[in-house]
């Protein structure tokens, strides 16, 4: 065993010799390569060792715009108005013409109800019109019977009244002639009787003359009170026919007020069936906007009652977005201001949205404003409910804004010249404007469309050669 032991361990060492001396030979080996390659280099011309050796860097195109990013936000698309087709009347729908997602256009019968309940009502109502119209005929009638009657009493008047005119002339001329015829006697009873006190004549004739002047006085008393009489009468005559004549006008007014009430019977009755026709009329449903059927609510068979939807109709000639602005940007956002909308289902179009109503309201709590903005959609091709992205352009000048690892001591880019077979660079002084971001704005000196050094692994000189790197943009090709 002890024997063993030993052999383990002479062997051991053994090996730990040879790998010591195996690394002793491959350090002089490598050291006298190194020498020797020293004065391989040291022995070169000096014409021979490159001059300029390219430096890598990477590249971009100088492009316009804002160092301050659009904040954009998200809505959903809906139509520009949401109508609720619902019935005005009561009846079971019959038929229904159309499904969800079916254009219409406006006038567009849609749906029809069962009417035979409201015909009945406008047959009614047309039936009580007629009646009614020969109320108003049949009183029209009686103002003219009224009429004519007070007709009648006008005539009875003027005559009575002509008859009052006659009868005093006639009377006048009786009584004057009586009162002459009493006047005559009288004087000549009283001549007589002064010649019968003469003794001329005989007291007997003077006596008679007395007596026939007596007889004639009485004949006028007799003929006044006659008069006074028959004219009393005359006047009272008069007065009957002119009050006959105030109850004929009373009468005709009557009759005309019943006329007007029997023709304001018929307007109302006129506006009754005229309600009732349009009742009838609403068991037709027309559509009143040209969109499309958002949402059919209810079928054909069920009874439909007053104020029942029945379909859901979107305008899509323009969608609206409705987006959540924060309070602070409210001032940056004004009605009729146009914005960059993008919508998820046509991630390769853009499409232009105006600000048509800003809400007057924040919510107290998050603090953010309601916005509405509405998208033209001719094709009607937008939908409801579709994710959009809005952009809201903050209205700033645009430059050329290029990262700031660009600049070369503050003023100074490096122009790409790809003219030569191998690209150089030249160094142009430029104005340099606003910092944000890591970005720079460039007012003037750089055009957009050049290609420049956004960084690289060495500093450059002027006329360096340069390799572009991998993550360069490449230059647009010149026409």
């Amino acid at each position: 065993m002890l024997k063993l032991n030993r052999i383990k361990n002479s062997s051991v060492k053994w090996q730990l010799l040879s790998k010591v001396t195996l690394l002793t030979l491959l350090g002089t080996t490598t050291i006298g390569c190194q020498n020797l390659w020293d004065k391989q280099v040291d022995a070169q011309p000096q014409s021979q060792q490159p001059e300029n050796t390219a430096i890598a860097v990477d590249a971009a195109i100088a492009k316009s715009g804002n160092l301050r990013e659009d904040i954009e936000y998200t809505g959903n698309t809906a139509p520009v108005r949401e109508v609720s087709l619902r019935s005005q009347v009561e009846g079971q729908l019959q038929e229904l013409t159309v499904d969800v997602g079916d254009e219409v256009k406006q006038g567009e019968i849609l749906a029809r109800l069962d009417d035979k309940l409201l015909l009945s009502e406008v047959s009614q109502a047309k039936a009580q019109k007629a009646a009614q119209r020969s109320q108003v005929v049949q009183a029209q009638s009686q103002v003219n019977d009224a009429l004519i009657r007070v007709e009648q009493a006008r005539l009875e008047l003027q005559q009575a009244q002509a008859d009052i005119t006659r009868l005093q002339a006639s009377l006048n001329a009786t009584v004057e002639q009586a009162r002459l015829e009493a006047q005559q006697t009288a004087a000549d009873a009283a001549r007589l009787r002064l010649l019968a006190q003469e003794g001329a004549i005989p007291e007997q004739q003077a006596e008679q003359a007395e007596t026939e002047a007596k007889q004639a006085q009485q004949i006028l008393l007799n003929q006044q009170a006659s008069a006074e009489q028959q004219i009393s009468q005359a006047q009272t005559a008069a007065q009957t026919a002119a009050q006959i004549l105030r109850s004929a006008e009373a009468q005709v007014k009557i009759e005309q007020q019943q006329v007007s009430t029997a023709q304001a019977q018929v307007e109302a009755q006129r506006e009754l069936m005229t309600q009732a026709k349009t009742r009838q009329s609403y068991s037709i449903l027309t559509s009143p906007v040209t969109g499309k059927v958002l949402e059919k609510v209810s079928e054909p068979g069920n009874l439909i009652q007053p104020g029942t939807e029945i379909l859901k109709l979107g305008d899509f000639s323009r969608v609206k977005v409705i987006v959540e602005v924060s309070e602070l940007q409210r001032s940056k956002i004004k009605t009729g201001q146009r914005v960059d909308v993008k919508l998820d289902a046509f991630p390769q179009e853009n499409f232009l949205g105006i600000v048509t109503r800003i809400s007057p309201a924040a919510d107290p709590t998050a603090r953010l404003i309601p916005v509405e903005i509405t998208i033209s959609n001719p094709e009607g091709k937008i939908g409801s409910g579709l994710l959009a992205r809005v952009s809201f352009s903050q209205g700033e000048q645009t430059h050329i804004v290029v990262p700031e690892t660009a600049l070369q001591d503050d003023s100074t880019i490096y122009i790409i010249q790809e003219n030569t077979q191998n690209p150089t660079v030249k160094a142009r002084s430029v104005v340099v404007g606003n910092k944000a971001n890591g970005q720079v704005e460039i007012l003037s000196g750089l055009s957009e469309g050049e290609h420049y050094v956004v960084r690289s692994s060495e500093p450059l000189n002027e006329n360096q050669t340069v390799r572009l790197s991998i993550l360069s943009e490449p230059s647009k090709p010149t026409l």
